[in-house]
């Protein structure tokens, strides 16, 4: 009887064990399952943006840095809607102008984009840095609408406000290729690697124009005073 009692003892003490089992891994698995902790450091931005956003649903820089968040995590229709409250809260604010024409450029509406974008570069209220980079996505909406004369002009501006911006110099430099401006194009691309000269696009670009179009070198030494690496002037330089 006792033997008896003492099986069934350990049958429940093992299908208590058991069931406890199941139950902590029925447990771990919700844990991991439902987990909203952001794990990356976009995630935490979008977090913090959005906590921003709720604790002052009437502060415009809190939208337009949680229309950023959104842009760069993809979500577009979220980023579009939050920068347009940014620009009704605060009319003034280029930056919210800025973050909408991003995200119509990203959604392929040039039109739109240029809009927003020519209304970033005409209201004041930000520092060169700011005003660089809204030029040079003027000149992508424009390039991208095959507007590639005003893509330049845009291009010109924004390079004004910073000359060693090696970046931009070379996407000048590509737009003035497709224009066949080899020696402007050329010109760019050195000054690039002027300032920085392990860029690669802009060695790229110094090569390809030197060896497919060689009269451009004489062109833009005369034009700029610049000496083209790998020319006979660059060779012969001390």
């Amino acid at each position: 009887m006792q033997s008896r009692f003492q099986s069934l003892l350990r049958i429940a003490t093992i299908v208590i064990v058991v069931a406890i089992l199941v139950m902590v891994g029925l447990l771990v698995r919700y844990v991991i399952t439902t987990d909203d902790t952001p794990r990356t450091e976009l995630e935490r931005a979008v977090v913090a943006a959005e906590e921003s956003v709720r604790a002052d649903p009437e502060d415009a820089p809190a939208r337009v840095k949680l229309a950023a968040a959104y842009l760069e995590s993809g979500a577009m229709g979220a980023a579009q809607e939050q920068a347009e409250i940014a620009t009704r809260l605060d009319p003034n604010d280029p930056s919210a102008y800025y973050v909408l024409g991003l995200v119509l450029l990203r959604q392929d509406d040039q039109s739109a984009a240029i809009v927003q974008l020519t209304k970033a570069v005409e209201t004041e209220g930000q520092l060169a840095g700011f005003y660089q980079d809204a030029w040079a996505a003027l000149a992508e909406a424009y390039d991208q609408d095959g507007q590639d004369d005003k893509a330049i002009e845009a291009m010109d501006k924004s390079i004004n406000l910073g000359p060693e911006n090696a970046q931009y110099l070379v996407r000048r430099g590509e737009l003035y290729e497709r224009q066949e401006m080899w020696a402007d194009a050329l010109a760019d691309y050195v000054f690039a690697a002027t300032y920085v000269p392990d860029y690669e696009p802009a060695v790229e670009g110094i090569e390809r124009i030197t060896s497919e179009h060689p009269e451009a070198v004489d062109e833009a030494r005369e034009k700029f005073e610049i000496m083209v690496p790998g020319s006979e002037e660059a060779t012969a330089a001390p």
